[in-house]
């Protein structure tokens, strides 16, 4: 094993001093020493820096224990602002985020369409809102972007919705806004904003499935997201499940995402009832009112939906598998169907343990999960 360099030493106390004063209401110097075991000499000259740097902040005594009263000090949670950002809809939404989590500002710019140069120029258009718009230093930016990433070098490989290919988001960005950048799967950062924020119930692991604009998935395992060998893990949309199917974005016929994502109901709607004006809150009203035309084409997106989750249900035994984004419009009727699915095609064992839900956060999920990806690489926490 390599010893720590002296300057890896100080990140990790700083750190790991941090988290203690972040995940305590108040907390003095002699228990940070005692609860991460680092002398007092140490604590106390990190926490002269983290207070320089305006971390942390000393709020009076504590109560005595036979001595002279400890001061107490508590996290500053709007000590920074995080830039949130998910580009996955055909609106671009971004939001100052505090550190722990308080949406402090919104703002959204409409993105019908757009892709390749003109969809980037969008991003540029909504990040400089947010940046002039902070009245607090920024930590950094981080960006939830649907497609193929590669998550270590901030390039999107392939974001077929937004007409992207080999695009090297996170050195743009940096360059144009000089903070730390981080861009992650929009699925992965939704799945690990529903398993830091969600309401998920006893469990390490979890596969969410977002259905929007595209369709995807997160995997959290033990705690961890799961990335997969080349960050490819949960590209579920572009697998083919039909090959006389309909002619996908990525080229081939009969992907996942041409029956059960939002836009490809919608799209299938519109020609059955002639009609522009299409929306999942239409297809919902129609579908519970119980149009035939349009209940085709919702039991088939449920079929196909129950069929996949079905396999991950097999490759995986995560028992969690959670349904977010736009698709959740269509209610526990639809939740319904694609249980009933997953039971007729799953092996009992499995199915019957296995709870399939809709997402407890709404539609900052994203924009909180790549907030989370940043504070855990910038500060560690939470």
């Amino acid at each position: 094993m390599k010893k720590l360099t002296p300057q890896q030493a100080r990140e990790h106390n700083l750190k790991l001093v941090l988290r203690t004063i972040y995940n305590s209401a108040r907390i003095s110097r002699a228990d940070i020493a005692r609860l991460t075991n680092l002398t007092r000499a140490t604590v106390s000259d990190v926490v002269e820096e983290l207070m320089n740097k305006g971390f942390v902040r000393e709020v009076g005594l504590g109560p005595s224990t036979g001595g002279k009263p400890p001061t107490l000090l508590e996290f500053v949670e709007d000590a920074r602002y995080l830039v949130g950002v998910d580009l996955a809809e055909d609106e671009f939404r971004g939001a100052l985020i505090d550190l722990r989590g308080g949406i402090k500002r919104k703002y959204n710019t409409r993105v019908k369409q757009a892709s390749g140069s003109e969809a980037l120029n969008r991003v540029y258009e909504l990040l400089d809102v947010l940046v002039k718009g902070a009245d607090r230093p920024i930590l950094g930016i981080g960006i939830g972007v649907p497609g193929l990433m590669d998550a270590g070098r901030g390039v999107v490989l392939k974001a077929v919705n937004l007409d992207w290919q080999n695009l090297p988001l996170r050195d743009l960005l940096q360059e144009r806004y000089d903070v730390s950048v981080y861009v992650a799967n929009d699925c992965q950062a939704a799945a690990l904003s529903e398993y830091t924020f969600g309401k998920c119930k006893k469990t390490e692991s979890l596969v969410l499935i977002k259905i929007g604009r595209g369709v995807g998935a997160g995997v959290v395992i033990n705690g961890s997201l799961y990335h997969g060998d080349s960050s490819g893990a949960g590209e579920i949309g572009h697998v083919v499940v039909d090959e006389n199917g309909e002619r996908c974005g990525c080229g081939k016929r009969g992907c996942l995402e041409t029956f059960v994502s939002c836009r490809a109901m919608i799209r299938k709607v519109e020609r059955q009832v002639k009609n522009e004006g299409v929306d999942m809150k239409y297809i919902f009203t129609a579908f519970s009112a119980g149009d035939e035309r349009v209940k085709r084409i919702v039991l088939d997106a449920a079929h196909h939906l129950g069929l996949m989750i079905a396999h991950i249900i097999a490759i995986l035994n995560i028992q969690e598998i959670v349904l977010a984004g736009g698709i959740t419009e269509l209610g526990e009727g639809f939740l319904k169907l694609v249980e009933k699915v997953v039971r007729e095609h799953a092996l009992d064992a499995l199915a019957k343990v296995t709870r399939i839900r809709f997402a407890s956060l709404g539609e900052d999920m994203v924009m909180m999960g790549a907030a989370a990806f940043l504070m855990k690489k910038e500060l560690g926490l939470p």
